[in-house]
């Protein structure tokens, strides 16, 4: 996140739409994170947050802030964020080769073709 910031022009603004925790697991392209207001008031606390708030339709976040003129970087190193992988939250980047066994069980077949067929057949059914 602060590579995003790093980028940004002095009085800039970032507008940023992520997904909280409640919302699905995709598997496209990744799928690692989930984050709350809370996370992005800690995340954008060096930033002027103008607008913050819940998405209205499916379980996530909409942020509009600023970038001071005299910016300096928050220390992210102790945010804990809600990881798809492991089920929790945490500091750690796990790779799925980590995650516990249910969990890492449940993303392969909700990414398998198995699951997509099954979905498409139980449409075709429900549409007749």
């Amino acid at each position: 996140m602060n590579n995003m910031k790093a980028v940004l022009k002095p009085g800039g603004f970032i507008y940023i739409t992520t997904r909280s925790r409640g919302f699905p697991y995709h598997a496209y392209p990744h799928d690692y994170w989930r984050y709350e207001i809370e996370d992005m008031e800690k995340i954008f606390g060096d930033f002027e947050i103008i607008a913050l708030e819940k998405d209205w339709e499916a379980p996530g976040v909409f942020l509009k802030a600023r970038k001071p003129t005299s910016w300096s970087p928050n220390d992210l190193s102790q945010i804990e964020l809600y990881s798809m992988v492991v089920g929790r939250r945490t500091r750690e980047i796990v790779g799925v080769d980590r995650a516990p066994l249910t969990r890492r069980l449940r993303m392969r077949l909700l990414t398998s073709n198995t699951l997509r067929l099954l979905a498409r057949k139980i449409i075709t059914k429900v549409a007749q």
